[in-house]
């Protein structure tokens, strides 16, 4: 018997976290949808959060690429220059009409979408960091063929990492059905809507 009142504490206590658990969950889906119903007229995506406008910071780099062969020296400060940044760093930058928006949708973005999008955009940044080095040494070297077929090559890479992390922002995530996303969402909002009720209640 004198265990009894221990137990019911534990019981007592797991319940309190199950509960505070489901208010920050709750919460955080509240705000989800909230920010949702403020991306209307904007370029960010309802469901995703996100916005291909950040994929500007690397699609200036990659025309530029497409240009240094026939202009090596004219370009090639351009291209040492550049310099990665980070989601929040490109908006906060940016003269992005919506930008204070586009960083607070980002860090509520849904939490799979935003794994598979920060994935796709260090693929992107290892790429291009590694081409733009390469580039840098042909153009110190003065191999105008040697660059020519570097950039020919390294482009298409660059493009087709871009429209990978651009599918990602518009919801379709990598190995993974459209239709699985479709149905993962209402189950998610009406979850949502249950668990306020009860613990609000």
């Amino acid at each position: 018997m004198s265990k009894s009142p221990a137990k019911l504490r534990v019981v007592s206590s797991n319940d309190h976290l199950t509960a505070r658990d489901k208010l920050a969950n709750a919460f955080k889906n509240s705000m989800t949808e909230h920010l949702r119903a403020h991306t209307k007229g904007t370029n960010v995506n309802p469901e995703t959060l996100l916005t291909t406008d950040y994929l500007n910071h690397f699609n200036e780099i990659i025309m530029l690429l497409e240009l240094v062969p026939s202009a090596p020296v004219q370009f090639a400060s351009e291209l040492a220059e550049w310099q990665h940044e980070s989601y929040e760093e490109h908006f906060t930058h940016s003269g992005f009409r919506d930008k204070e928006l586009a960083i607070v949708c980002y860090h509520n973005a849904p939490e799979d979408i935003r794994h598979a999008f920060d994935s796709s955009i260090a693929d992107l940044e290892q790429e291009m960091i590694l081409l733009l080095q390469q580039v840098q040494d042909k153009i110190n070297t003065g191999d105008t063929e040697g660059l020519t077929r570097l950039c020919d090559e390294g482009v298409p890479r660059l493009q087709d990492l871009v429209q990978i992390s651009a599918g990602i922002v518009n919801g379709a995530l990598p190995n993974m059905p459209e239709a699985a996303n479709q149905n993962d969402a209402p189950a998610g909002a009406s979850a949502t809507q249950s668990d306020v009720d009860a613990l609000f209640d």
